[in-house]
């Protein structure tokens, strides 16, 4: 064990207490993920996991998770920052994969927002929709909305595919492009951006089309009434 946490800590993982990280996961974790991160029959295994996909579950509070085998969605963190960190620590001294998180700088010039929309339109959008706010994926799925996601987690989610989502890896998006990504999505969670005009929560196309032809001919009926009726 001696051994192993040594060469985590070598490789980069997150500094954090094993001691605590291991009691926290045979707390939390085992039911679902085995004594020895092998899996079971209500979870996966974490043997050869990278540390990008145990950070984004905790962090965003999908783990633990409140059915085995259910798509769990954002919620409240269940660990603090610093039980997160003891976990990592624990896992990662267990798995053979990636020890190092992934990072993003945030820009806010012209051309990293160009850029980062390019690689969001080539990548994502198809899932996200076009604002971020999520959208059905089949019948069960849902690709949720990004509102609310911090970089570290969009970085993590990047590069892991959680769920349904395909693993990008940096042969297709680079360091500079997972910059410029994370940087448009911020430009979206903080610029409301609309390009479409009033923008009824960001609700997309289907559900604001259908609004409009709600109103739309419900004014277009009122205005025939009036017309019929005028002597």
């Amino acid at each position: 064990m001696i051994a192993l946490l040594a060469a985590a800590m070598l490789a980069g993982a997150p500094q954090g207490d094993v001691h605590v990280g291991r009691r926290l996961f045979n707390i939390h974790c085992t039911t679902c993920h085995g004594m020895n991160l092998q899996g079971t029959a209500h979870g996966p295994p974490l043997i050869g996991i990278g540390i990008q996909a145990v950070d984004f579950q905790l962090r965003t509070g999908r783990m633990p998770a409140a059915a085995p085998w259910e798509q769990e969605m954002r919620k409240a963190p269940f660990f603090s920052p610093r039980q997160i960190q003891d976990i990592e620590t624990y896992v990662m001294s267990r798995s053979a994969g990636n020890t190092v998180l992934p990072t993003v700088t945030i820009r806010s010039d012209t051309e990293s927002l160009r850029r980062g929309r390019q690689v969001w339109e080539e990548n994502c959008e198809q899932c996200h929709a076009a604002t971020g706010a999520g959208n059905s994926v089949d019948y069960s799925d849902v690709a949720p909305s990004l509102m609310d996601e911090t970089p570290q987690e969009i970085a993590d989610a990047v590069r892991d595919g959680p769920d349904v989502m395909p693993k990008f890896g940096p042969n297709v998006i680079d360091q500079r492009d997972l910059d410029d990504l994370a940087s448009y999505i911020s430009f979206l969670q903080h610029a409301k951006y609309n390009p479409g005009g009033l923008q009824l929560a960001n609700w997309g196309p289907v559900s604001e089309g259908f609004m409009a032809w709600v109103f739309g001919m419900g004014l277009l009926v009122l205005l025939i009434r009036r017309i019929g009726t005028t002597d």
